[in-house]
């Protein structure tokens, strides 16, 4: 994987970014057909919806990352229901209300509800693959 600094205007320092690689072989349609750009700091510190960088939506951003599975300090994850997959599972938190289906690779809508006991639900709705 090539690996590159840039400076990013939202959090004012240097970020590392880097391009995923492509398949050598004919794929499905969900498989991209060129590199994608990812942001290997996206984090809390990114601001505003859009990447200043790339001009790209930050949730999207956030779900590249997530879908390139590039990123080394691992994720928030809630435990929820996902609509894409029909199951409940770990979904990576990807903002605070997208996560990302690692089984499925759908980018869920979702509220916490907190409980009177101190326990929490998670609700979700699957928006897709947050393409444009």
């Amino acid at each position: 994987m090539d690996t590159h600094t840039a400076y990013c205007s939202a959090c004012d320092q240097q970020v590392r970014i880097a391009l995923t690689p492509v398949p050598l072989h004919g794929g499905q349609a969900t498989l991209p057909d060129a590199p994608e750009v990812v942001c290997l700091d996206f984090g809390e510190r990114c601001t505003g919806k859009f990447c200043p960088m790339f001009g790209l939506p930050r949730v999207m951003m956030g779900v590249r990352l997530a879908r390139s599975e590039l990123r080394t300090d691992g994720w928030t994850t809630v435990r929820g229901y996902c609509e894409g997959c029909e199951k409940v599972t770990e979904l990576d938190v990807v903002n605070g209300n997208h996560a990302f289906c690692p089984t499925c690779q759908t980018t869920t809508q979702f509220a916490v509800l907190t409980l009177d006991d101190g326990k929490y639900v998670v609700v979700g709705n699957t928006t897709g693959d947050a393409r444009p």
